[in-house]
């Protein structure tokens, strides 16, 4: 009895830890999943008719184990899509979406740039024209930073164009025992899916 006391609290201790790492790694599967889902709704949204709720929907559906924050932004580090670096967003709390658009322009001359992203936190439209954002709720549709633009999707008079869409969802498990708090910076998991839009013809 006294050898089942002392050992007690170090078997349970595992076992809810084990516990932990198959709901993180659950988790895991289910954010990455999610972005997959969340670009795939993203890449074929068209101008006259672009909802960023149909994207967060997409990727609600998705997340599995994951107890995702649907109103929280994830920020973007930088204005270029940059393969190297990783992860390309970071977020406060316990988890975000980001979904950003990418105008591939001259690649040759170096990466796409970032040219707007949509707010799921507010349900609005930011764009980016290099320097700064724009709140551009209600896009001008002779403007160059709208919705008919073509840096969200292609035009039809711009078949050639040729944008990316990314797709980013942060998240951060809870553990249920002490001993993954320790180690709380791994248990921090980003997915990210980036994929070409579809052209509106």
């Amino acid at each position: 009895m006294v050898e089942f006391a002392m050992v007690a609290p170090l078997f349970f201790l595992v076992v809810l830890a084990t516990i932990d790492f198959g709901g993180y790694f659950g988790a895991r599967l289910g954010v990455e999943e999610a972005a997959r889902a969340g670009a795939r709704a993203a890449s074929v949204q068209v101008v006259s008719s672009y909802s960023g709720s149909t994207i967060t929907t997409a990727i609600s559906a998705q997340r599995g184990l994951a107890d995702l924050t649907t109103n929280v932004d994830c920020q973007w580090e930088g204005t270029t899509l940059d393969p190297s670096q990783y992860p390309p967003f970071t977020f406060s709390g316990s988890g975000c979406i980001g979904i950003w658009y990418f105008d591939m322009g001259d690649e040759i001359n170096g990466p796409p740039t970032l040219c707007a992203e949509w707010s799921v936190a507010g349900y609005w439209d930011t764009w980016y024209d290099g320097t700064e954002y724009t709140d551009q709720s209600s896009p001008d549709p002779g403007g160059t930073k709208g919705l008919s633009s073509g840096c969200v999707v292609p035009l039809a008079t711009a078949a050639s164009q040729e944008n990316i869409v990314v797709v980013g969802v942060g998240y951060k498990y809870t553990p249920l025992t002490p001993m993954p708090t320790i180690v709380s910076g791994a248990l921090t998991t980003y997915g990210e899916t980036q994929i070409l839009e579809e052209g509106v013809s």
